[in-house]
Parts: structure tokens; sequence; C-alpha cells
């Protein structure tokens, strides 16, 4: 009998609820109602198509700021056919850059073996017969060559930094038109 009562008081609570939430939705209803359709600050305010102008400016401004170049070089200077001073310039740099170059050899005070330095990627390593250096096993050393082993053995000459050619204006013009025809 105890369990009729409890029936009766979840439904007598779950009705309350229900006549509460109709309730609230009467009140909001009638308060939207007395909101007019057009507001009084109309006339201060900006029409669509200046609203969108405006928006897409902003946007553009910030994809501008966010945009993070994926190019190694100018993009102004893309596609020139024609290469100048600097082109030519930057293009010896990354050469020398690039090049596995043996910059001297000397024998070691302490151990008395015999050393090379190599100049390569922007940087300078010291290296013994056996040593790998960027891939590349060296084999032998004498005063003048080394001998390494890179996909076969090959024999690389002591030589110092090549000195910057002198990229004239003439030679740059001479070039150009030898690449076009």
């Amino acid at each position: 009998m105890q369990f009729r009562y409890l029936k009766d008081l979840a439904m007598a609570l779950i009705a309350i609820s229900l006549i509460a939430c109709a309730i609230r939705l009467i009140s909001l209803n009638e308060a939207n109602r007395k909101i007019p359709p057009q507001s009084k600050y109309t006339h201060e305010s900006v029409s669509d198509t200046l609203r969108a102008q405006i928006m897409s400016i902003e946007s553009s401004i910030l994809d501008r700021k966010n945009f993070v170049f994926s190019v190694t070089h100018d993009p102004l200077r893309q596609g020139n056919i024609i290469k100048d001073r600097f082109d030519m310039q930057k293009e010896f740099e990354n050469a020398v850059r690039n090049m596995f170059r043996p910059t001297g050899t000397y024998i070691d005070e302490e151990t008395g073996r015999r050393l090379v330095t190599i100049e390569y990627q922007d940087r300078i390593y010291t290296a013994g017969v056996g040593d790998v250096v960027e891939g590349r096993k060296i084999m032998w050393i004498t005063e003048q060559n080394i001998g390494i082993y890179y996909g076969g053995p090959q024999t690389i000459p002591i030589q110092p930094r090549p000195p910057i050619p002198d990229f004239s204006l003439e030679e740059t013009r001479q070039k150009s038109l030898e690449q076009n025809y």
C-alpha cells in the first residue's frame, strides 16, 4: 500500500513540474512579444553589404598576418630567367656549402695519428682513418689527398676554400644572353 502513495507522489511531482515549465514558456513568450522587430538604433547601424565588406577585409588582414612563406628564396624573384649578380653569388655560396672539402691534414701530437679537417654544410669536422663523416668513411690520408668510401672508393684532394669569383655586370649580361638563346 505504501508504494501506491509513492507512485501518486511521483505522478503529482511530474504534473507540477510540467505545469511550472508551461508557465515559464508562456512568460518567456510574452517577454519576447514586447521586443519590437525594429530597434530604435536602426538609423545608426551599418548596412549589411558594408558589414560584409568590413568582415572580408578583416579576414583578409588576419590571413595575411598568419600566412607563412614556404619558399626558400624571395617570391618576388620567382621565374626569373636572367640571373643577376645576387643570384649567381647565392648559387656559388650554396655550391661551396654543399661541397665535401678536405681543407688540411696534420699529425696529432698525442696519438701520432694523421688527421684531416673537412668542411661540409657550414661545419668543420676533424677525422682520422676509419672515421665516418656525414656518411663518408675515411679510408686513407696523405698530405695531398684523402681516400673516402661513399658509394664506392673516391680520392679527394686537399683544397682551400675557393675564392669568390667576380660576378661583374658584363659577365652577367653575356651569360643571360646565352641562356635565352
